[in-house]
């Protein structure tokens, strides 16, 4: 039989607080990766584009008013986003293959990637897992999207 080991009200806190901390990395980075490119690239507004982010970036606003809610609403997002990808998968994928199309290619990977730790984010907060968890995590996040960096940068070279 495991001995399970009953944790501290600061012990849950200071794990609330990595998740939170993996929440707002994702939603300041969807915000930043749909209206960015939308707005000073394309120069016009896309409607699912505009959309997630000012549902993202409400939920950012909000993660300083009622954490926790913020938080799970981050992750919600994250799941209807990734859904909303999964409905376009061919065109996702299309943008995916061209790694020299480097600004769409980032965005593109930047929004499955993002959403994905949105997802493990939401899941660790019902869950109530470990805070490790949370920040490796954002790590992963970090590693795969600097390797996107790396391959799109190599294609044009």
């Amino acid at each position: 039989m495991t001995e399970q080991t009953t944790q501290t009200p600061s012990q849950i806190q200071e794990a609330s607080m990595q998740w939170l901390t993996l929440q707002r990395a994702v939603a300041i980075g969807m915000v930043i990766v749909v209206l960015i490119p939308m707005v000073i690239v394309l120069q016009q507004v896309i409607p699912p584009l505009a959309v997630a982010g000012v549902l993202f970036g409400t939920a950012f606003v909000f993660t300083w008013l009622r954490p926790r809610a913020a938080a799970l609403a981050i992750g919600v997002v994250s799941v209807l986003w990734l859904l909303f990808q999964l409905s376009n998968f061919s065109q996702v994928f299309s943008i995916l293959t061209l790694p020299s199309e480097t600004l769409f290619f980032l965005a593109t990977l930047s929004t499955l990637v993002l959403p994905i730790a949105g997802l493990v984010g939401l899941l660790g907060l019902v869950m109530e897992l470990s805070d490790t968890l949370a920040i490796r995590t954002l790590q992963a996040t970090g590693i795969v999207l600097l390797c996107g960096i790396a391959v799109a940068l190599l294609t044009i070279v």
